[in-house]
């Protein structure tokens, strides 16, 4: 895909003296990831994040080579938050249990664990930056991390509703993305609420946001009966 760049082979570092190698490494993450959460992948530069990092450009052009290899190896670091989330969608359903409930709280709960740490909050917010840019399919990074994932859920929302068209389920996920997505921009509960409501409730976030999902997908699903979408109450608004 247009846009994205390659690896270039290179010689193997030479052999670490001490872990003063991987620590800068990591602040050079560290640094990229609080700053393209901010500023997005086109409004930061590879010397504002050396700067941040406080190292030297040469030292991130060694470890990465480009601005675009830096910011996928973001992703890479976080690779086992998606990795909790299809682990929870493949757990057996429970005796009894509601498997829309159950698809959407794998869906929801690790990601809301992760936003627990500040780096987990700062790799929520670069998420939500990346899938609503109109530029991110030049990158291909939504399309390689999390498409495949996604179309695992979609297959999982079909099973979970059978009577449904099949366009159905591929709505449903992508709408329940932005809902998720967004809910990392929590600040403003605190305005609403008058300050009643705190930011950064993760576990009532969570439990409201599976709630929200469950019964946004359930509402636009068909009458088993009738086979027609059932109404919403309250009429048009």
């Amino acid at each position: 895909m247009q846009g994205r760049s390659t690896p270039k082979t290179k010689k193997a570092p030479e052999p670490l003296q001490s872990g003063t190698s991987v620590s800068k490494r990591e602040r050079i993450l560290d640094a990229a990831e609080r700053l393209f959460a901010e500023g997005g992948f086109d409004g930061v530069s590879m010397r504002n994040i050396a700067a941040a990092a406080g190292v030297g450009l040469p030292l991130i052009v060694y470890h990465f080579e480009t601005k675009q290899n830096l910011y996928r190896a973001l992703f890479d670091r976080y690779k086992a938050v998606l990795d909790a989330r299809l682990a929870a969608l493949r757990q057996p359903l429970a005796p009894g249990g509601d498997p829309l409930v159950h698809i959407v709280r794998a869906f929801v709960l690790p990601v809301m664990q992760a936003q627990g740490s500040e780096a987990g909050l700062a790799y929520a917010r670069l998420i939500a930056r990346e899938t609503s840019d109109p530029r991110e399919a030049d990158r291909g990074i939504v399309q390689d991390y999390f498409d495949p994932f996604g179309m695992e859920f979609i297959r999982a929302i079909e099973q979970a509703l059978p009577r449904q068209n099949h366009d159905y389920a591929h709505w449903a996920y992508l709408f329940a993305v932005g809902a998720l997505v967004m809910s990392v921009f929590d600040r403003r509960i605190e305005r609403l609420s008058a300050g009643t409501i705190r930011a950064g409730d993760i576990e009532h976030k969570a439990e409201y946001l599976v709630t929200f999902i469950v019964a946004g997908i359930r509402a636009g699903s068909l009458n088993p009966d009738t086979g027609t979408t059932l109404p919403c109450s309250g009429g048009s608004h």
